[in-house]
């Protein structure tokens, strides 16, 4: 999973506050977490600020507990879209009170983001504190995905 460009995406857990147990904020594993975002939202459909000129399918995407301060999942960007309502429009025709937004469309490595929420990796490990969609540098790139390689075992950058 390391060719292409890899980017972070924040999540804040607080967000869905109704869908979470009650210890998320301190659970080592994060598959409760994860699972109650996706009760509270689609999945796969995140909106984006920044990001979305640039961001192209097949791009890796890590999602990032901004409470909890970890990676829980990995996948691909699917594609991006532009919405009003909902629906799929072109930014350039846009016009009047429907403003609209930029969305990412997310195929989750179910795999991976499961050992991930087992095993989430701490910021401590990448260092970036990611405030918004943002792109990952060379370096951590490099770090992530050789942690990346030794799934479905435990991944090299866990510890315990």
């Amino acid at each position: 999973m390391s060719e292409g460009v890899h980017w972070f995406l924040p999540i804040n857990p607080a967000s869905h506050a109704e869908h979470m147990p009650a210890d998320w904020r301190t659970r080592e594993d994060a598959t409760e977490v994860w699972e109650a975002i996706g009760r509270s939202q689609p999945i796969d459909r995140w909106c984006l600020r920044t990001g979305f000129r640039t961001m192209k399918s097949g791009d890796v995407i890590w999602a990032y507990l901004s409470k909890r301060q970890e990676l829980c999942a990995v996948g691909r960007v699917r594609r991006t879209a532009f919405e009003v309502d909902g629906v799929e429009a072109d930014p350039a025709e846009v016009r009047g009170d429907n403003e609209g937004g930029w969305y990412v469309y997310v195929d989750w490595d179910e795999s991976r983001t499961a050992e991930l929420c087992r095993y989430p990796i701490p910021r401590a490990v990448f260092g970036q504190v990611p405030m918004s969609v943002g792109r990952v540098g060379e370096a951590l790139k490099a770090v992530l995905s050789r942690g990346l390689s030794s799934w479905p075992t435990k991944p090299q950058f866990c510890s315990g």
